[in-house]
């Protein structure tokens, strides 16, 4: 209100005002889609993916040897490296996918591994004592040890995942995105619009992580 100039910073009010005047237009709702299983599919993906890949390190050594050091790798770039990387390989409307897929995965192994690592050595011994089969050993002592520690990391995932692939809409501008409309508003200093979609992707990504919450809630309760 001291600026007294939208251009350089809108109020609250004619952010809610415009906001609610785009979700009026069909493209609005068109763009908010289309990122939505862009960037769902590649979280998706990554999730399980990335549990498989965690599993393989812990119970094949050969795997841990070859993948160890490509995901240390994936967490130590930035972002918008590989974002710029993969604009040369692959078409604008995947490199959201890729992108969430690459940043998911490495938290999700990870998590997967360390949990797997932790399991009660004990109760590991036992089984062998016993006998235990490793179906059952798998269903019993295995997935209990692991369940908590993955759904705390996929909920995590999700923020991260989310942000990477507006991140990349951004950078890459696939039609009828977010990240689009985004760089759009940016280039023809469209200020009142980037604080809109920017609303827009904080609301998103808010509703995700309760109806991901939810979602997982229900899983433990069925594990317990």
């Amino acid at each position: 209100m001291c600026v007294g100039r939208e251009i350089i910073l809108p109020t609250p009010l004619s952010v809610f005002g415009r906001f609610f005047a785009l979700a009026k237009t069909a493209p609005f709702w068109k763009a908010t889609a289309l990122s939505l299983c862009r960037i769902m599919s590649g979280y998706a993906a990554g999730v399980v993916i990335g549990a498989l890949l965690g599993a393989a390190m812990y119970f094949v050594p050969p795997v841990r040897a070859m993948f160890s050091p490509f995901l240390t790798v994936v967490k130590s770039t930035p972002v918008a490296s590989f974002i710029l990387i993969a604009y040369f390989i692959i078409t604008d409307t995947a490199i959201p996918v890729f992108i969430t897929f690459l940043m998911v995965l490495p938290m999700m192994a990870s998590s997967v591994f360390t949990s797997l690592g932790s399991t009660d050595k004990a109760l590991l011994e036992m089984t062998k004592v016993y006998k235990i089969s490793f179906g059952k050993k798998l269903k019993t002592l295995y997935i209990p040890t692991v369940l908590p520690h993955f759904l705390g990391q996929a909920l995590t995932a999700l923020g991260f995942g989310w942000k990477a692939g507006i991140a990349a809409e951004v950078l890459c501008t696939p039609r009828n995105s977010i990240g689009k409309y985004l760089y759009d508003s940016k280039t023809y200093l469209e200020t009142v619009d980037t604080f809109a979609y920017t609303l827009l992707v904080i609301i998103i990504s808010l509703a995700l992580e309760k109806c991901l919450k939810k979602l997982l809630g229900r899983v433990k309760g069925v594990a317990a």
